[in-house]
């Protein structure tokens, strides 16, 4: 009778890529949960924007109407509080 489980390398590959960094290391950037880009024309927190394999798809500013993806920058990294 066939299995219908995966060959032991293809699981060992699946458990590997599941695997958990330690904490406090860095996680890659497509991995990085943002909560906000900072507008480079104003300096305001847009809420607004789409990302698609780690970069910036597409962002707009409420506060001066920027919509130029490369004109943003991410915000803080989610849990990031040191206080």
């Amino acid at each position: 009778m066939m299995s219908d489980r995966p060959d032991g390398a293809a699981n060992r590959a699946k458990m590997k890529a599941m695997e958990r960094q330690p904490p406090g290391s860095p996680k890659p950037a497509e991995d990085r949960e943002i909560d906000y880009l900072i507008c480079q024309t104003c300096g305001t927190p847009s809420y607004v924007f789409e990302m698609e394999s780690g970069r910036i798809s597409e962002a707009q500013c409420l506060v001066c109407g920027n919509d130029e993806p490369n004109q943003f920058s991410p915000g803080e990294e989610a849990g990031s509080d040191q206080g």
